[in-house]
């Protein structure tokens, strides 16, 4: 695996592990999630690119990136590959299989 698979499988990781499923939460729910950090790997900013249409699932999803906070794998990038890929990003969220 590519250190950039290796990160973002990380950070994968880290969200799910926060992430606390609402009772409203149904599988196939799907929110796309546009996150935003600094060359640290911590979270400046998080917002919904595309809802789920249920606007518990949407908050949960954001809530986890920003309980995670930081991403420390981050900071060992050089600089071009975290600004082509992790300055800003989008995560596709969805309860059965997150992915990057």
């Amino acid at each position: 695996a590519s250190l950039l698979d290796i990160v973002a499988a990380t950070i994968r990781a880290a969200i799910i592990n926060r992430w606390t499923r609402p009772p409203s939460a149904r599988n196939g729910m799907m929110a796309i999630l546009s996150i935003q950090l600094v060359p640290t790997g911590e979270v400046v900013g998080v917002g919904v690119v595309e809802s789920s249409g249920h606007a518990a699932f949407d908050r949960s999803a954001m809530t986890a990136v920003e309980r995670a906070g930081r991403f420390p794998e981050v900071a060992k990038l050089d600089s071009r590959l975290f600004e082509s890929n992790f300055r800003r990003f989008q995560l596709v969220f969805k309860p059965e299989d997150l992915r990057y």
